[in-house]
């Protein structure tokens, strides 16, 4: 399943970090340079810390070389779900229509990889991935950023 989150991507990535706790271990692909783990450090349990694997990727050309990569890490790790933090800020080039086609190509692998491992992916307020999930994610998802500056205390946060 390839469910997308749209909003604040500030409050899209602090919603997609929290779940990548959810289900153990997980990759996250962090596009958007907002999964920083360690800052949960003390408010996590530290064993579930070392279940949640990242790969920073900056750019639109690493972006895709991830993705294609990734059903090697979750054989390999075990992955029971993919996190991809916003995608709208990835460094790309002048050339447009380049950059759309990586981008198409890029929803597409991560169409096929959902098949068999969930991804949940951050779009923000970007409106070019906002229509790229129309067209591949099986389920959009809008976050509030009343409620993820609120989250309810999940299982996995230490009290």
């Amino acid at each position: 399943m390839l469910i997308s989150y749209s909003g604040d991507r500030k409050s899209v990535n602090r919603k997609l970090l929290l779940e990548s706790f959810e289900s153990t271990p997980s990759l996250i692909l962090d596009c958007g340079n907002a999964a920083d783990v360690h800052s949960l450090f003390g408010k996590i349990d530290e064993e579930l810390l070392h279940k949640v694997y990242v790969i920073n990727l900056e750019a639109i050309y690493r972006f895709r070389k991830g993705l294609e990569l990734t059903p090697k890490f979750v054989k390999e790790l075990g992955i029971k779900q993919i996190i991809v933090t916003t995608i709208s800020i990835l460094f790309s080039y002048d050339d447009e229509v380049e950059n759309f086609n990586i981008l198409e190509h890029c929803w597409e692998i991560m169409k096929e990889i959902s098949r068999k491992t969930p991804i949940k992916v951050g779009i923000g307020n970007d409106k070019l991935h906002y229509n790229f999930s129309n067209r591949f994610a099986d389920k959009m998802c809008e976050v509030d950023k009343i409620k993820i500056n609120h989250y309810h205390s999940p299982r996995y946060l230490r009290h």
